[in-house]
């Protein structure tokens, strides 16, 4: 799921208020856009502790790092199987933040949010082949910043979205809504209007009615920090919240994804915003979340994990690492929870800036990742596939020829083709895209 989030520390704007939605065009011209404004400069390990993330974050969702020279190596210059890039933002406010899920009967529901005069807000989207959508439908509240959106789809055909709604002081609440029978639900609030501050909303789908929703919240105090939180729905009802991490330190990129068997593993990364963060993994099942662990004790650094589930019942998890505030390596690994085997490194050996990569297996047990890859002069979304052998040599899922890719979202069909969704852009105007990798 891609996943994505209200605070995650993308420090472009730290420490200042958001500009307005820019007036752009729908797409970028042939020649490609300009390199936009560099922005003010940006300390490398982000905010002070305690700060508001929603402060420290860009709303046009375009990092500091990208304002900083690319680590040199070799380039990634081939462009692979992936059918053309199709743009699916339709509003002169762009798009970002897309997720992208495909339903039992192959449908595909991308969402993502548009940059208006009265906020930023959510926008749906439908296809049966991935060549015609359906016109924008909007979803959530209609106004502020619906921020970080992530959904699943179920087998009964409904789609169930989260989403984080901040106010303009910051303070805010974690929503749910759901599609069916062609419409959205009026969104429930999913945590109390308290004054604090939540981010980093996902969900999860269990068996039957089940749902997990897993957040970062904290109070609007300098001193306090983002501790990870979670609870069930159950028979229809939210059990009590259940905090992961106990606010020693800021807690982030919160997720949570569905096994097979409706089981579930979720995750979060703990440290400094924008630091070197240690990344944590655990279970939940039954309406209960294990006792996570410390995967960066055995592994590497890192932060925003995601997850896949193979046919051959493993699971995968792929994250990313700074060092010294630049994403410079994407890692995966394989096994089970407490049984995790090798990092491996799909990124290794590559120049360039490295981040937000997100894992997908497909019903033949091929591995995808997908991650975000700048050198500077040319940055584009690039993938990777493991049929087995191990990762193969990364190249491009479209050449776009314009900005800077952004956050991901990769999911795999029935038939085992590949369907991915992300933003593009420059400082101040983002679009969305859409690509399709035949099953490999």
């Amino acid at each position: 799921m891609r996943p994505l989030a209200l605070l995650l520390v993308l420090l472009a704007c730290a420490g200042t208020e958001a500009p307005p939605a820019p007036s752009a065009p729908n797409a970028p011209p042939a020649g490609g856009h300009p390199p936009g404004p560099p922005g003010p400069p940006q300390p490398p390990q982000g905010g002070a502790p305690g700060q508001s993330g929603a402060k420290m974050q860009d709303p046009f969702g375009f990092p500091a790092f990208h304002d900083q020279p690319a680590p040199g190596g070799p380039a990634v210059d081939k462009v692979g199987a992936w059918g053309a890039a199709q743009k699916i933002s339709m509003g002169e406010g762009g798009g970002y933040r897309p997720q992208i899920a495909a339903s039992p009967t192959g449908e595909l529901h991308a969402i993502f949010y548009e940059r208006t005069a009265a906020g930023d807000l959510i926008r749906h989207r439908r296809s049966t082949d991935g060549l015609s959508w359906s016109p924008q439908q909007p979803l959530g509240l209609d106004r502020d910043r619906n921020w970080g959106p992530d959904l699943v789809a179920r087998d009964d055909g409904s789609v169930v979205v989260v989403f984080d709604h901040a106010k303009p002081d910051f303070s805010g609440q974690g929503y749910l809504t759901v599609f069916q029978g062609g419409a959205w639900s009026e969104p429930e609030a999913l945590t109390p209007d308290d004054g604090g501050e939540v981010g980093s909303g996902h969900v999860a789908h269990g068996q039957g009615e089940d749902l997990a929703y897993i957040w970062i919240g904290k109070p609007l105090d300098p001193n306090a920090r983002f501790k990870a939180k979670a609870k069930w729905r159950r028979d229809g009802a939210w059990g009590e919240v259940v905090e992961l991490s106990d606010g020693a330190a800021d807690a982030w990129h919160t997720n949570v994804e569905r096994r097979p068997d409706g089981s579930m593993l979720f995750g979060y990364d703990i440290g400094t915003g924008g630091s070197e963060t240690t990344l944590y993994v655990g279970e939940a099942r039954d309406g209960r979340f294990g006792e996570p662990e410390d995967l960066s004790a055995t592994g590497k650094p890192g932060e925003r994990p995601h997850f896949a589930f193979g046919p051959d019942g493993r699971d995968h998890v792929t994250w990313f690492h700074k060092e010294g505030g630049r994403p410079v390596h994407v890692y995966a690994r394989s096994g089970k929870p407490g049984a995790w085997g090798p990092v491996e490194e799909p990124s290794r050996g590559l120049g360039g800036f490295h981040f937000d990569p997100e894992i997908e297996v497909n019903a033949k047990g091929v591995r995808c990742m997908v991650w975000g890859w700048d050198q500077g002069q040319d940055a584009e979304l690039v993938y990777s596939l493991d049929r087995g052998q191990g990762w193969e040599p990364p190249a491009k899922v479209a050449d776009l020829n314009w900005g800077k890719p952004g956050l991901s979202s990769l999911v795999a069909d029935a038939k085992g083709d590949f369907h991915v969704a992300w933003n593009q852009g420059v400082r101040g105007q983002n679009e969305v895209y859409y690509a399709r990798l035949s099953a490999p």
